[in-house]
């Protein structure tokens, strides 16, 4: 769920920072196991269960920084032996956007999960390019690259909420993508996702999505030395720089 939502500068940049928290919604009412006598739980075991179903077992807690002028949400996904997953973001982040009071007011709102940069060059570079799909569903074009805000403009001119790219070949050579073509697909890699289907050097089929390749920074930082919150939101300005000039 989402805990805490608070706006404040950091470092100079208008952001809205809190927590993702995650916990085990335990169901009290359901099958349990004696693992002592190694045998289904009866009455008598579900009897000496005390757990208020307000308290939930497993809780962990995940920082997260989102600049509203850049659309961009960074989110710590593993600390030591707690783990929350790029796609478990998108897919909480979705469930709350999906809300139709939400949707009434702004429409719908994609979440696209950030890949990182060698996704999109092993597409770009396949030995034998055979197919390319290009998806891009903007947020609004207020603060982006050149490239981009023309790109949203235009669609924002045409009320499209989404542009779909579909280009192959069967050309034993492959695509060869001109510069136009990779501008938008540096684009869809932030904004939507890309696809390739080939063939590598031996042959054999390949394909790689965008999607499924998110971008993860693995980082250490000494606690003695400095606060983790604050190397956390130091950390998140360099990463939100590097994405946000790509094209």
């Amino acid at each position: 769920m989402l805990g805490g939502c608070r706006r404040q500068e950091v470092e100079a940049e208008e952001a809205v920072t809190g927590e993702f928290y995650k916990f085990f919604d335990l169901k009290l009412d359901a099958q349990w196991f004696n693992t002592i006598e190694q045998r289904p739980a009866e009455d008598a075991d579900l009897a000496e269960i005390r757990i208020p179903e307000y308290l939930k077992p497993h809780f962990q807690s995940f920082t997260y920084i989102f600049y509203p002028n850049k659309h961009r949400l960074f989110f710590v996904s593993k600390e030591q032996d707690n783990n929350f997953s790029p796609l478990q973001a998108q897919k909480l982040l979705t469930e709350l956007f999906d809300d139709y009071r939400l949707v009434r007011e702004f429409g719908e709102i994609e979440i696209t999960v950030e890949p990182s940069s060698e996704s999109l060059e092993r597409i770009l570079n396949m030995p034998r390019l055979k197919s390319l799909h290009i998806e891009i569903s903007p947020p609004n074009p207020d603060d982006h690259e050149e490239a981009e805000r023309r790109l949203f403009a235009k669609m924002q001119g045409q009320n499209a909420q989404k542009i779909v790219t579909e280009i192959s070949t069967r050309n034993p050579n492959g695509l060869a993508p001109d510069e136009e073509t990779k501008i938008l697909a540096k684009i869809a890699q932030s904004n939507g996702k890309v696809v390739g289907h080939g063939e590598n050097e031996e042959g054999q089929t390949v394909d790689i999505s965008t999607a499924e390749h998110p971008l993860l920074e693995k980082v250490e930082y000494n606690p003695a030395l400095q606060a983790g919150n604050d190397f956390f939101f130091s950390k998140a300005r360099e990463l939100l720089l590097k994405v946000t000039r790509r094209v």
